[in-house]
């Protein structure tokens, strides 16, 4: 008969794990040669949640990356699993490279977009703080047919619009 391990070996052993997945991390991001497209491939609907939860770990610590996966997370960005970690990985991208690859990549999808997109993308923006990109999508959602997305325009004018309402115009 084998005995239970005691909290403090449980706890240990949760140590002992997360030091050697730290170990991993730093080893894969060192010696990996190409990690973009190990990412990218982590990051695909097909990969599971497991790869995709750990490719989301690994942006948020380490890589360096983002913007050659920008794509992919602008796109788990509108996602309700993985919004918040799609977020994060996003906002650790310098801002000067960051707002020029981003503002194509979430402009070219609001035409299609529905209400819950609007508001993912409004909700990263904020997030970012890209208040003059969140100003363009609110503008956008104003003119929309569609009340949700009026909604959506409302509410970030409400919360935000003075981060851009209140810079002059070119």
């Amino acid at each position: 008969m084998s005995t239970q391990p005691t909290d403090d070996d449980l706890w240990q052993a949760f140590v002992e794990a997360k030091q050697e997945m730290h170990r991993r991390q730093a080893e894969f991001y060192q010696h990996a040669r190409n990690k973009p497209e190990i990412l990218k491939a982590a990051l695909a609907p097909r990969a599971g949640a497991w790869h995709q939860g750990a490719a989301f770990d690994f942006l948020s610590v380490l890589s360096d990356d983002g913007p050659a996966l920008l794509p992919e997370l602008v796109g788990w960005s509108t996602s309700h699993r993985w919004a918040l970690a799609a977020r994060q990985a996003i906002d650790r991208i310098p801002r000067d490279p960051l707002i020029p690859l981003l503002e194509p990549l979430i402009l070219n999808q609001l035409d299609t977009a529905d209400d819950d997109e609007y508001r993912r993308f409004a909700e990263l923006l904020a997030h970012i703080e890209a208040w003059d990109l969140l100003g363009r999508l609110v503008t956008q959602a104003q003119s929309s047919d569609d009340p949700h997305t009026q909604e959506v325009a409302a509410d970030f004018t409400e919360w935000y619009g003075p981060m851009w309402l209140s810079k002059p115009n070119p």
